[in-house]
């Protein structure tokens, strides 16, 4: 069964309403406000708003174009060529190519009637008005994304912690890599759907800029790119067991106090308490045993920037 979406419902209701009252009021070219309304409904109140103030605006410099073109050249396709040839790029300068389409379509109106009387130019600012109005109206409303993001962000943390404890594992049995790749393609997308429902829902806020969620998952898309460095070390570090264990057991330990709430500050204690060990172990012999030395030193250091990541994190949005 065809599934109807709300932004469908909603451009369908305001495409309508649009013709209709366009047309209870007795203004030309009645379709046009329903056109208007079809490319004006977003999926978001802030961004609806944008684009609909913006058709207002470059209405007024579209109108103005459109009257020297025709006034120089008569109410010609050539003249009407002119105008997109300046309209164009000016709209595109001022971030607006959105309102090219709409206002190019209200500029065929004067051709057509071969005039721009006053009352054309405001029959055809009413219809643009009306159209944008409606889709302002329309994208009021907008279903609370809150749960989906809650449940985003519980997948993404349980993800990250059996991603954890795996890259553990990982470094006592060198050879099995396909579990991590797997959990690695799933967190990229956990993190990629989180972002965009964060930014839907700081769009859908008109006066509240609380930006904390969008700056959750960014943070947690920082610490995936830490994973990323992590994972590649991992594999290609061969050191003593007991230098495994200890880091095995650091991993493990930050899976399971791993959390939102967490400031992560004993964390990077036990970070630097492997450093500690790290140094006392007797200095390499050989050139293997040196670039190994070397790679677990840069392992380490690769999880302390994933603990100061979630540090600065918190420490920011305490203030």
């Amino acid at each position: 069964m065809m599934k109807i979406g709300l932004r469908t419902l909603k451009t369908v209701v305001s495409a309508t309403l649009g013709i209709v009252i366009a047309n209870y009021f007795g203004l030309m070219f009645p379709a046009t406000s329903g056109i208007v309304a079809i490319l004006s409904v977003t999926n978001t109140k802030k961004s609806s708003f944008k684009i609909g103030i913006g058709r207002l605006v470059a209405f007024v410099v579209a109108t103005l174009i459109a009257l020297f073109t025709y006034h120089l050249l008569g109410y010609t396709a050539l003249a009407f060529g002119l105008f997109l040839l300046l309209f164009i790029p000016i709209a595109a300068k001022w971030q607006m190519p959105e309102a090219i389409p709409v206002n190019s379509v209200l500029m065929t109106h004067f051709l057509n009637e071969q005039s721009m009387s006053p009352y054309l130019i405001a029959n055809a600012f009413f219809l643009l008005l009306i159209g944008v109005s409606l889709a302002l109206v329309a994208n009021l409303y907008m279903p609370n994304k809150e749960a989906a993001i809650l449940e985003n962000k519980v997948q993404v943390d349980e993800t990250i912690q059996l991603l954890l404890k795996q890259l553990g594992e990982l470094l006592m049995s060198p050879h099995q890599t396909l579990k991590c790749d797997d959990l690695f393609k799933e967190l990229s997308q956990e993190i990629k759907q989180g972002r965009t429902l964060a930014k839907q829902d700081l769009e859908n806020k008109l006066l509240n800029q609380d930006s904390y969620l969008l700056n959750y998952f960014n943070m947690r898309k920082h610490q995936f790119n830490t994973l990323e460095d992590m994972y590649q070390l991992i594999q290609h570090i061969r050191v003593e067991e007991d230098i495994a264990m200890i880091v095995n057991e650091l991993l493990i330990d930050i899976s399971k106090s791993y959390s939102e709430a967490n400031d992560a500050l004993g964390l990077k204690q036990q970070v630097l308490d492997v450093f500690q060990i790290y140094e006392l172990k007797p200095l390499p012999t050989s050139r293997v045993e040196f670039e190994n030395r070397a790679k677990l030193y840069q392992l380490l250091l690769t999880i302390q920037s994933f603990i100061d990541i979630k540090v600065n994190f918190f420490e920011l949005n305490q203030k």
